[in-house]
């Protein structure tokens, strides 16, 4: 009875298009594959390169086909013939309509299909090989007899019924159908791989299920954040699908509801993780051990989202606008309840925090990527002014040393094996929309502390307490590690240097570099230098290259010593600043430690009359002169006093609890917080 009601649908689609109707929607979809397809650049040498590669029975020199592993060593052999394709069709490429290139074509196919590599890698052998091998299938139908395409597209296969394919592994396996279906002149195939994409378009409330959230993030490989990457690539394409339906019988697929989950995705998710022409590289999964693999949106899709949608025009193009260096167009903070990361946009910086819970995976490594990313959803930061601070430093970093993070300086320490899973159960963030607190309870790897991150005014100021660890090694929290611009000034509390490269000083109280100024709240060892660092992206990513690097790196940390107790950290980062600014805010600032302990963790800044807490346990906090604030439950709480009023904004760091009563100068208020889909996000209360 099942498959009768999924036929159902499709008879009826058919009934609506009959003969001529039905081959004028085929070639209508074929021509904007194929012109999709020719907008690629021709490389003229390299298709003269490909063509000499070429051995009589369609096999390419120094292509291995037979042995089986996780990196498909034939794939090369498929990218060939891709590009080899994009030439014969495209006029003016040199190659237009060239027999020998043609007959070349074709014994490359044949070859293809006589020897059919496979890679131990099932997404080769399901999307990788297949959506390379349509290419040239696609641009060279009018080529070929009918009889001779269905035997080359034999090896397309329609894998839209495995329903482990979801996320982006969905759309990829419905494109591969899609095109199947124009070689083939499948209606019905057609129609499926249209259907199988359109139900990747809504909102997935169960953690674990991959797609789109709520809040705005993308998950793929179980909860795990992945806007950058897999969500990246996704939007990409559902733009170029939305264009393909057009004036389709398969537009109606797209619709304004549709079309409204998207937007969303887009605006209040993807935008809000990038900066100019980079990406939270939180959100990045494996990829960020690929060279060049984190970038923002491309520009072109935010031009098909300007026609697909233009009542929202204008935030396309401000947000056009920004990739190229303009003032970012929508200033505020977000926590992505769903994801466990808080982002702040000022008009020219970002900063993000990323922890990590039960509810989430943090990272993984997969495919022998990302070998060393351990600490990657473990509090790491992201500081950005030039969008360049960290452009393919990857390979150079220390991994024990990223960002934000607290961890044993023990080299092993950094290697991760497969997914990172949560243990902790308390991690949240409040947010307001312009400021924020994000906090988690950090116990990995031989390390303990209470950790938070307050956005406030356009400043983080983080908070580390309950520091423990009886590893031999020592314990660092990293301020930044990032490129070295050539100089940076210090102050050590009573006199300021300006160093250059291969400079180191202990103890400061406060450092500017790269219109970043980093301020020290408490009395810690603290360590400031530029040094040479060296690496290889193989280090990081088995299938990269070997080749050595180096690069001057900034390194700024608080050096908790060895088998630490009870220790600590307080600093802040003021983004996007001058010398002469940050100067005058470390002389004038009123942000002040209220508590840090292992129970409680409350910042202040005095004279806005704004205050946050983060209750690790039910307690009493003094925030000022006559405040007082307890909590009956543990809770992340930002208030600010306007007036004889107070506002408060809360939410439950356990994702657990039904409600938190605070009493704030002996005046209880009850905040119920938020259910379902909505459970970890902000409650609030005017």
């Amino acid at each position: 009875m099942r498959r009768l009601i999924l036929f159902v649908p499709i008879i009826l689609f058919c009934a609506s298009l009959r003969g001529s109707e039905v081959q004028k929607e085929i070639d209508k979809l074929t021509f904007r594959l194929v012109e999709k397809q020719l907008e690629v650049k021709v490389d003229k040498k390299a298709i003269a390169r490909y063509l000499d590669m070429m051995q009589p029975d369609g096999s390419f020199i120094g292509i291995d086909y037979v042995t089986v592993t996780n990196n498909f060593r034939a794939g090369p052999h498929l990218k060939y013939l891709k590009a080899m394709a994009v030439a014969y069709r495209k006029k003016g490429s040199g190659y237009t309509g060239s027999k020998e290139l043609y007959r070349k074509l074709v014994s490359g196919l044949d070859y293809w299909l006589k020897m059919r590599p496979v890679s131990k890698n099932w997404w080769f052998n399901d999307i990788g090989a297949p959506q390379d091998y349509m290419v040239p299938l696609i641009l060279l139908k009018d080529e070929m007899s009918k009889d001779k395409l269905l035997y080359y597209s034999s090896y397309l296969e329609d894998k839209t019924g495995n329903k482990a394919h979801r996320g982006k592994n969905r759309t990829w396996v419905s494109n591969i159908t899609i095109h199947k279906g124009c070689i083939e002149d499948d209606i019905e195939l057609i129609r499926i791989g249209f259907h199988s994409i359109a139900s990747t378009i809504r909102i997935v409330s169960r953690q674990g299920d991959e797609g789109i959230k709520i809040d705005g993030s993308f998950h793929q490989h179980r909860p795990q954040l992945y806007s950058g990457g897999y969500g990246m690539s996704y939007v990409n394409d559902l733009a170029d699908f939305f264009l393909l339906a057009r004036g389709t019988s398969f537009e109606e697929l797209f619709n304004v509801d549709k079309l409204k989950i998207v937007r969303e995705l887009m605006l209040n998710g993807e935008r809000l993780f990038g900066y100019r022409g980079t990406f939270e590289h939180g959100a990045n999964g494996r990829g960020i051990t690929r060279k060049n693999g984190i970038f923002n949106i491309f520009a072109s899709t935010l031009d098909k989202m300007a026609l697909i949608d233009p009542s929202y025009t204008k935030e396309y193009q401000l947000w056009k606008k920004h990739l190229k260096g303009s003032p970012f167009p929508v200033p505020g903070n977000k926590f992505f309840w769903k994801s466990d990361i808080m982002v702040q946009h000022g008009k020219n910086y970002y900063l993000s925090a990323k922890v990590v819970s039960k509810r989430t995976n943090g990272t993984e490594m997969l495919n022998d990527e990302n070998l060393k990313g351990y600490n990657l959803p473990l509090g790491a930061t992201q500081i950005l002014t030039s969008g360049e601070e960290y452009k393919n430093i990857y390979p150079l970093w220390n991994w024990c040393m990223l960002p934000g993070t607290t961890a044993i300086q023990q080299a092993d320490s950094a290697i991760l094996r497969g997914y990172l899973f949560g243990t902790n159960e308390f991690a949240g963030g409040v947010s307001n929309g312009k400021n924020g607190v994000i906090a988690y309870e950090h116990d990995y790897r031989g390390v303990k502390a209470k950790k938070a991150y307050f956005f406030m005014n356009d400043v983080v100021l983080c908070l580390g307490a309950g520091i423990e660890s009886s590893a031999p090694e020592e314990v660092f929290t990293t301020v930044n590690q990032c490129f070295f611009t050539g100089s940076m000034t210090v102050n050590d509390g009573s006199k300021e240097w300006k160093y250059k490269s291969g400079q180191e000083m202990n103890n400061p109280k406060w450092v500017y570099h790269d219109r970043i100024g980093y301020l020290f709240l408490d009395e810690t060892k603290r360590n400031v230098c530029s040094r040479i660092q060296t690496g290889a992206w193989k280090e990081v990513n088995l299938s990269a290259s070997s080749e050595r690097l180096s690069g001057d790196i900034f390194n700024l940390w608080v050096d908790h010593g060895t088998k630490v107790s009870d220790g600590h950290y307080g600093y802040m980062l003021v983004p996007d600043c001058t010398l002469k600014n940050f100067r005058s805010f470390v002389k004038n600032h009123t942000y002040e430690i209220v508590s840090n302990t292992r129970f409680i963790q409350t910042v202040k800044l005095k004279k806005e009359q704004i205050y946050a807490v983060v209750f690790y346990t039910p307690g009493t906090v003094v925030l000022d002169d006559g405040i007082t604030l307890c909590a009956d439950k543990k809770a992340v709480v930002y208030i600010e006093k306007q007036g004889e009023e107070f506002k408060v904004w809360a939410a439950d760091p356990l994702y657990s609890q039904k409600e938190v009563t605070l009493t704030l100068n002996g005046k209880d208020i009850l905040l119920t917080f938020p259910a379902g889909n909505y459970v970890g996000n902000t409650a609030s209360r005017y």
